[in-house]
């Protein structure tokens, strides 16, 4: 199946996602990544041909990196302090973040980043006229796109 061809129709663009942490929509974003990836190693033997003769499942990892104004990163903070054990440390409370891509002549795009943690906090501000902004790098288990994953779930309970 491939893509559609669109003529004179909205594609996704930043006014399309829709960030939601634990639940809760946040407006204050200004821009999300992430990556996933299986680093895989190839098994070699002897032949002539030399190629090799097939490869590893590899290793999967993902990460992920949020940018929002100082309010928005406060507000999600406390957001996750709540629902801390003590109520102030979130540094190991472990949340799920939907970004939803949606336009009224497409298909909806959900990915789920599965089961994350704050992996790291940059702020850096200096005069100028711009709002104040902070960086949250997350840890994520693993990233569903639509359902779907880059590894193979079938045995994801051991």
């Amino acid at each position: 199946m491939s893509d559609a061809i669109r003529v004179n129709n909205n594609q996704y663009d930043w006014g399309s996602i829709v960030i939601k942490v634990d639940g809760d929509e946040f407006h204050g974003f200004t821009a999300v990544s992430h990556n996933q990836k299986r680093e895989r190693s190839k098994a070699y033997g002897t032949g002539k041909h030399r190629a090799p003769r097939g490869r590893t499942r590899g290793r999967y990892s993902a990460e992920a990196q949020i940018t929002g104004w100082k309010a928005s990163g406060e507000a999600r903070g406390a957001k996750l302090a709540s629902l801390s054990p003590d109520g102030s440390s979130y540094g190991d409370v472990v949340f799920q973040v939907v970004v939803q891509y949606i336009e009224a002549d497409e298909t909806p795009i959900t990915e789920e980043l599965v089961d994350c943690v704050i992996a790291s906090e940059d702020a850096s501000h200096e005069e100028n006229t711009d709002p104040l902004k902070e960086e949250i790098g997350l840890d994520v288990m693993y990233i569903k796109k639509n359902g779907r994953t880059l590894f193979d779930n079938s045995d994801k309970t051991r």
